[in-house]
């Protein structure tokens, strides 16, 4: 796909986990070419040095007028970048979807409230002749699958990735490793789970958390069948949603039960001892983490995979040491270790190739 060229909205949410859309397309897309990141309070910095210490010449600007100085005399997309609460629009996120509308750009929203659903919304995109793409829009209830049982014909590795929490860098994993994976001469896809995978470009993906409950198994067995048959790919990752033991966003059960994945592994923000939004909560041990998915997966989960957000390098290292001493099983931190120990297990179960 040719990239889109492209505003993404993150204001007064660039330093939370209610930036995490903005924050994926900040470290990769293949939909769009992100041109800015609108956020006044972060306004001035470089978008890949402030969220990864790394730059990546994608400005944080103050406002939306100076986003458009960067963008195409004509065309070009305004997306929003906020995971709100509830998939909410805040105030000032609807003032900014109306300006960028008056100059031309397509809108592209993530929320769970629908623009083209909004009066307001609908008649300034006829008028000013611009689309709004509502991403989490669910398909028409005759077009969803029920399941089928039929996963097992899918001869790719299937690799899921479930977390300890919400908003713990499940889907970012999830591209470092299919990348990682066609480094190393694999075809690989990634089934995107959410909206901001979408976003991000990838070819196979439902919107689960939009999904009537009845069709979420059957969606999720049915997109992993066709990237097997349109693609036939060595290797499938899976994108997990929410956490298992999260009180607000329970998941991955249903993930574990329609993909039967061949490899499972957990990925854990050790620096983070509180639920995502939820202070009060304090974060379950690893042991009962692992139990529980265990006992409900009636399989082992083959390695932990680190979210080192908060440690230093030292850190980091210390816990995954500590976590293979502990869980006896491999603990990687993929965004300074790489992938090689995870795909050497994949690998080991592979079955296209001889």
């Amino acid at each position: 796909m040719t990239p889109i060229p492209a505003v993404v909205y993150c204001a007064h949410c660039l330093d939370s986990t209610r930036g995490k859309t903005a924050h994926g397309l900040i470290r990769f897309t293949e939909r769009f070419d992100v041109r800015a990141v609108v956020d006044p309070v972060f306004a001035g910095q470089d978008a890949g040095m402030f969220l990864d210490g790394s730059p990546n010449g994608i400005p944080i600007l103050a406002t939306l007028s100076e986003a458009i100085d960067h963008m195409p005399d004509e065309g070009g997309a305004f997306v929003v970048g906020l995971a709100t609460d509830g998939g909410v629009l805040p105030e000032h996120g609807r003032i900014a979807v109306a300006r960028a509308i008056t100059h031309g750009l397509d809108i592209y929203c993530g929320l769970h409230v629908f623009l083209n659903e909004d009066p307001e919304f609908s008649e300034l995109a006829r008028q000013y002749q611009v689309k709004l793409i509502d991403v989490r829009k669910p398909p028409h209830r005759s077009d969803l699958h029920f399941y089928e049982g039929r996963i097992k014909e899918v001869q790719s590795v299937r690799v899921l990735i479930l977390g300890t929490d919400s908003a713990s860098g499940k889907r970012t994993t999830a591209w470092v490793l299919r990348n990682a994976l066609r480094d190393k001469g694999l075809s690989a896809e990634m089934i995107g789970t959410g909206q901001t995978a979408w976003m991000q470009g990838a070819r196979f993906g439902i919107r689960m958390d939009s999904l009537v409950n009845d069709f979420v198994a059957g969606e999720i067995e049915h997109v992993v069948r066709r990237a097997w048959e349109e693609a036939a790919p060595d290797v499938v990752v899976v994108e997990g949603q929410g956490a298992l033991l999260h009180p607000a966003y329970p998941g991955g059960l249903e993930l574990v039960a329609a993909v039967q994945p061949d490899i499972l592994l957990l990925q854990d923000v050790p620096a983070r001892k509180t639920f995502d939004g939820f202070d009060d909560l304090p974060m379950p041990p690893m042991e009962r983490q692992l139990q529980a998915l265990e006992v409900l997966s009636g399989r082992p989960v083959d390695a932990l995979t680190i979210n080192p957000k908060g440690l230093t390098e030292g850190e980091a290292s210390d816990v995954c040491a500590r976590y293979e001493s502990s869980f006896d099983r491999p603990a990687v931190d993929v965004f300074r270790e790489g992938c090689d120990r995870l795909i050497a297990l994949i690998e080991s179960r592979l079955r296209t190739r001889s």
